[in-house]
């Protein structure tokens, strides 16, 4: 419901209050007061009609709009400043030289004629400031959004027309600079006849808001060896030109969605040339610079321009002809093949979620996760480094990812938000880079050693520990190196000291995650196909069940007991356990970060927050928690109190056998293979000549002594003192129980199942 009331005292005209039905409250905008108008808005309309002095009637109109103006004000202003350019025109008529007159008089008719024109145009110029002025933009404000790109639109041209007025009656070539705090004007007349240089508004080396044109553009729109130009820049009035109609590039991701709009988020700043049209094509681009008002919550931008009607004074936003060459957190350089009123329009994300306790909850999730991280990661350092039993390739991919990891929260947790002292942000940024790639290289090399986990039996005979160490930290400088030497400058943001996302550098960062999410994902996949494919395979004809089941080589490394198969649940249930481990290891979650690149919604941050703080949770438990040799690890320490090699105070039989473990750890992996090897032909090769002549007490004497006899009397392997360490090594792997009476009868596909022991073998390890 509309209800009128009469304007504010001293006003004139009739306010509007609406009233919403719904709550029954007045609109919290408050009154609509764009029919109020002052009292000297008539004064001053009844001198023009009456044919004053035009710059008489300018200053007092800037003295009229110092004090505070209502939205009718703003309107009826920049209509009679469109009067009076008529009016200065038809009385500067008056003064123009006549062939009666002497050459005094003249010069004295163009002297006052350029002196009237100066006086006009500098208290246009104050009443333009006055109107742009941060009190006089709520008055805007109460006017709707048609209104609003209508006045604005008359004040651009008409302030154009005024300074090019200023510009026929220049009486030598000059650059004529009007600055106030809201709008600065300059008017240039150059002469074109002698070497011309490329012309920058406004002069100056520390402009944030410059344009830039061409000697060539100059000369090529002289007239009689003469070119006329306006510029002006204007503070705040773009907000007042409606992006409603925009034609403008904003990618097909971000079309018709709620969550984004579009604004204007720089000054407008105008050029013109000779005042032919509202806009003059050129065979060089114009180049612009214009500085972003806000920095930090709008992206994508666009370089527009106004395209407006002299007729109906009504326009839109437009990209034809314009193009982006560079862009930044602060700053957009456009180029364009015409001149016209410019500004850089771009995307506004309103953020989905509003209330602040989401964030300062997210803050203490990600606080409170990377301190329990960081306790759970040093536990970790500490068993891989120090619990000799579990010394081996994968360990050193562990401990290293740990190491890394643990560097990289520790630095995110102290510095991220220190941005006061720019350099050393920049170098903090740098280090953060630089040690989560680090972390995520060895998370890299993990899926690579569970994958050569699948395909090999036994471990490598030659340790390729110094082939990931050149890859988990030279891979990682040679990126940070080279994003460095590109741009250093994008390290260290206003807000947080990490790397800037405005101009995509942030890819430097995310293109070798992705990279390595995407190759882990593949060994992921690839791991989980070889356990279903071989799944059958493990699974024995149940006549041969009990036979299996009694053949198994005691080994403290390589456990080959084949488990009962009465049901599948238990490898269904290994199975979820080992995807859903992998991905938490191997840094699959961190692809929740990725989508928050084009979309930040409460859902993806919590799920980014939370996995990512409590990663060195997800690796205590699945490296070390679930890990049964590093539970007996921890047995072993708590059991004895002691650790890291010490002596138990324990009978000598227990001594000799820790003694014997530890000489056995010393030999490489390589020595083990070797004699796992000969074993395991041997095994396969005399257990397929029984399987062929069906003797049944070959098959139980070779079960009984085999491995024995053949690593005895094997002249590579027979021993050589009493010291001799194979002594030791025999006496820990050539352990076998006796088997039951039923006869081990191999199955055709015995190979296979070698392969499906080895797949439970990579999860047990």
């Amino acid at each position: 419901m509309l209800v009128e009331r009469p304007c504010p005292k001293g006003t004139r005209g009739t306010a509007t209050y609406l009233c919403l039905i719904t709550t029954g409250t007045w609109n919290e905008r408050g009154p609509d007061l764009s029919n109020c108008t002052s009292h000297w808005v008539n004064q001053l309309a009844s001198k023009i009609r009456n044919g004053d002095n035009a710059a008489s009637l300018a200053n007092d109109l800037a003295k009229y709009t110092k004090e505070p103006v209502f939205a009718g004000d703003i309107s009826s202003t920049i209509r009679l400043m469109e009067q009076l350019v008529d009016i200065l025109d038809a009385q500067l008529q008056d003064l123009k030289p006549s062939e009666k007159d002497s050459v005094g008089r003249s010069y004295n008719k163009l002297q006052k004629r350029e002196k009237t024109c100066r006086v006009y145009l500098k208290a246009i110029v104050d009443t333009v400031d006055n109107l742009l002025r941060y009190d006089a933009l709520e008055s805007w404000r109460d006017m709707n959004s048609s209104e609003q790109a209508h006045a604005a639109t008359m004040l651009l041209d008409t302030l154009e027309e005024g300074a090019f007025v200023l510009a026929d009656n220049l009486a030598d070539p000059t650059r004529v600079t009007m600055p106030t705090n809201n709008i600065v004007l300059e008017v240039a007349v150059l002469n074109t006849e002698g070497q011309v240089q490329e012309l920058r508004f406004p002069q100056g080396n520390n402009e944030d808001n410059l344009i830039q044109l061409s000697a060539n553009t100059v000369k090529q729109n002289s007239r009689n060896g003469l070119t006329k130009l306006v510029f002006i820049k204007y503070k705040s009035l773009g907000q007042f030109l409606s992006t409603e109609n925009a034609t403008i590039k904003l990618g097909s991701d971000l079309d018709g969605r709620n969550s984004t709009r579009v604004a204007v988020n720089s000054d407008v700043i105008a050029a013109s040339i000779n005042k032919e049209s509202s806009r003059v094509y050129l065979t060089d681009p114009v180049y612009f610079t214009l500085k972003h008002i806000d920095p930090h919550n709008y992206f994508n931008a666009n370089c527009s321009f106004w395209n407006y009607s002299e007729r109906t004074m009504m326009g839109y936003w437009s990209t034809q002809g314009c193009r982006l060459i560079e862009t930044n957190l602060t700053h957009t350089t456009c180029a364009c093949s015409h001149l016209t009123n410019f500004a850089i329009l771009m995307a506004h994300r309103e953020i989905v979620y509003t209330d602040s306790r989401h964030g300062q909850f997210l803050d203490v999730i990600t606080r409170m996760g990377i301190v329990i991280s960081l306790v759970c990661l040093a536990i970790c350092i500490f068993t891989f480094c120090f619990f000799r039993g579990l010394q081996s390739d994968r360990n050193t991919i562990h401990k290293n990812l740990c190491i890394n990891l643990f560097i990289a929260e520790s630095l995110f947790l102290i510095s991220i938000d220190k941005t006061s002292n720019v350099i050393a942000c920049a170098i903090l940024a740098g280090f953060l880079h630089y040690f989560f790639l680090v972390a995520f290289a060895w998370m890299c090399l993990e899926g690579v050693q569970l994958y050569l986990m699948l395909v090999e039996v036994f471990e490598s005979e030659y340790s390729r520990k110094k082939y990931y160490y050149v890859v988990g930290y030279l891979f990682p400088a040679i990126v940070v190196g080279v994003s460095a030497a590109i741009d250093y400058k994008s390290y260290g943001t206003e807000k947080a000291c990490w790397l800037r996302v405005d101009n995509n550098f942030i890819w430097s960062f995310i293109g070798p995650v992705a990279f390595i999410i995407l190759l882990n994902l593949v060994f992921l996949v690839i791991t989980l196909c070889k356990m279903v494919k071989h799944s059958n395979t493990l699974k024995p004809d149940s006549s041969r069940l009990e036979n299996i089941n009694n053949y198994r080589v005691c080994d403290g490394y390589y456990n080959t007991d084949l488990p009962g198969y009465e049901d599948n649940k238990p490898f269904i249930k290994s199975w979820v356990l080992g995807a859903f481990a992998l991905m938490c290891l191997l840094g699959v979650t961190w692809s929740f970060g990725l989508f928050l690149i084009n979309e930040e919604t409460v859902v993806m941050t919590y799920l980014f927050t939370v996995f990512n703080a409590f990663q060195g949770v997800f690796i205590f438990i699945f490296h070390c928690a679930l890990q049964k040799k590093v539970r007996k690890e921890y047995s072993k320490c708590f059991r004895h109190t002691y650790c890291c090699g010490g002596l138990p105070t324990e009978s000598p039989h227990s001594v000799v056998k820790a003694s014997t473990a530890r000489t056995s750890a010393r030999y490489s992996s390589g020595t083990q293979s070797r004699i796992r090897r000969m074993w395991n032909d041997t095994v396969r090769k005399q257990s397929e000549s029984s399987f062929i002549s069906g003797d049944i007490n070959s098959t139980s004497t070779l079960n009984q002594g085999m491995t024995g006899n053949y690593l005895l009397t094997n002249p590579l392997l027979r021993p050589h003192g009493t010291n001799n360490p194979y002594n030791t090594l025999l006496a820990e792997t050539v352990v076998c129980n006796t088997p039951t009476a039923p006869v081990f009868n191999p199955p055709a596909n015995y190979r296979e199942t070698s392969m499906g022991v080895k797949l439970n073998f990579a999860y047990q390890m």
